[in-house]
């Protein structure tokens, strides 16, 4: 039996056998975007605890790399309860609300705190301090939308 991705052409008397240079690559490729969109997606959620590892920007990572391989993975994002609508007004290019940047500035400055208190190494401490600018930097740059705006 053939491999799946190899292919017989006849031209004249002589038969070809080639591989399907084409839709190998696109598969692996889909696939492995596939495999990165849930590695980004769980880094994300285990970084709603955890305040060394930024939350939205991998969501919104997953999303693009779901996009560019599975439109069911890509919908099924989109659609989720819990970061869904941010998803969705980012592809559209609306930015964050307030209410979102305010949450984010809140959360990572709690988290970020917290883990600055407990925390005894200075090296720890350090590190903290440097990356506690980012989620603020993001609250501020970035685009803000009213509440009102639909997706």
């Amino acid at each position: 039996m053939l491999h799946p991705y190899v292919k017989f052409i006849k031209t004249s008397k002589i038969v070809t056998i080639y591989c399907l240079s084409e839709l190998m690559p696109s598969q692996i490729k889909n696939r492995m975007f596939i495999i990165f969109g849930f590695i980004s997606l769980a880094v994300g959620g285990i970084g709603l605890f955890l305040p060394l590892l930024p939350t939205t920007p991998l969501i919104l990572l997953a999303a693009y790399l779901f996009a560019k391989s599975s439109r069911k993975y890509h919908d099924w994002i989109r659609n989720n309860r819990l970061f869904g609508k941010t998803v969705c007004a980012w592809e559209a290019g609306l930015g964050f609300t307030k209410a979102e940047k305010w949450r984010m500035v809140i959360f990572a400055t709690l988290f970020i705190g917290l883990s600055f208190v407990l925390c005894t190494n200075i090296v720890g401490r350090i590190v903290l301090v440097i990356v506690w600018p980012i989620p603020i930097s993001v609250a501020v740059f970035t685009k803000t939308r009213n509440e009102d705006e639909t997706v």
